[in-house]
């Protein structure tokens, strides 16, 4: 943790990492000729916005929001920074395309393993169970088939380098290269275990809530993930505070064992990259020059 207690937390995006704290975030990219550039951009989490927002268990989904918000802007933002802004812009067709699929994805995740539990003459409890263990499949599933793919491999490594630097700065107060590479790829606060817990957690409640029909079987869904997900935030804040509980470690290891799959070794190029990131958001959010070399000779982005 940082000398003025800012937690930091990020993600992989393209050709670099995201990392956010909560004064802004920031990119660091390597675009597809080698060149380094980093960006920042301000902005209060809903969390920290007013009480409303800071509540227990509204907190769970205005993170989630958060997350959801500045994660696709930031990989909208990294894939023309890595493109070095040479590519035409996308259609309208094309968005809405894109948004169609998404949709479709999600409703299917969501609603899709009530529909075919449906056809299994089980009693509301069991439905509950199967579709549970239907749900948890097919994310797994997922992230196995996406991770096949060569774009996907890079962003599991850049998910590591980001693990590995903020665990270095963390501990040590240190972004030097040999410190970030003593560090894991697993992390705790990745949302990798955020996932898992929303997974586990519906596992636990849907057998509670009835059959019907469907159209109410998909608000009813769309709710219920509202709702683990305010859950599972307040799981999560339990573990960062007692790690070393047996219940916390209970909760975590399963989402630890998860991004064995999420995350991949990286490459001193991409330590690099996140680093640099890293440094990025922490001269901006803590007001400091202690990591100018890092951002020496590196491109800032500005937008507008």
């Amino acid at each position: 943790m940082s000398d003025i207690d800012i937690s930091y937390g990020g993600q992989a995006v393209i050709g670099g990492v995201l990392i956010q704290s909560p004064k802004g975030w920031s990119l660091g990219i390597r675009d597809k000729d080698d060149n380094l550039h980093r960006y920042y951009e301000p902005r209060i989490p809903l969390v920290r916005r007013n009480k409303f927002w800071a509540a227990p268990f509204i907190r769970g989904f205005g993170a989630l929001i958060d997350s959801m918000y500045v994660g696709f802007k930031a990989i909208t933002l990294s894939e023309k920074i890595y493109s070095k802004f040479e590519d035409e812009e996308e259609s309208l067709l094309s968005k809405v395309v894109t948004y169609a699929v998404l949709i479709a994805v999600l409703l299917l995740f969501i609603a899709g393993p009530r529909l075919l539990v449906e056809m299994i003459n089980y009693a509301q409890i069991g439905t509950g169970i199967i579709e549970g263990l239907f749900r948890g499949v097919i994310v797994i599933i997922y992230i196995y088939l996406i991770g096949r793919t060569k774009d996907a491999q890079e962003l599991f490594e850049y998910h590591g380098a980001e693990h590995m630097t903020i665990a270095s700065y963390e501990d040590k107060q240190s972004l030097e290269f040999d410190s970030v590479t003593n560090y894991p790829k697993e992390h705790i606060r990745c949302g990798t275990s955020f996932l898992f817990l929303i997974v586990f957690i519906s596992l636990l409640t849907l057998p509670f809530i009835p059959n019907l029909n469907i159209v109410m079987t998909t608000i009813t869904r769309l709710l219920h993930v509202v709702i683990v997900s305010m859950i599972s935030y307040e799981v999560l804040k339990f573990n960062f505070k007692n790690s070393d509980s047996i219940i916390a470690k209970i909760f975590a290891t399963p989402g630890i064992w998860t991004q064995k799959i999420t995350t991949k070794n990286p490459s001193k190029e991409q330590i690099e990259v996140a680093i640099l990131s890293m440094a990025n958001c922490i001269a901006h959010s803590e007001n400091t020059d202690k990591f100018n070399e890092i951002l020496a000779n590196t491109n800032e982005v500005k937008i507008g």
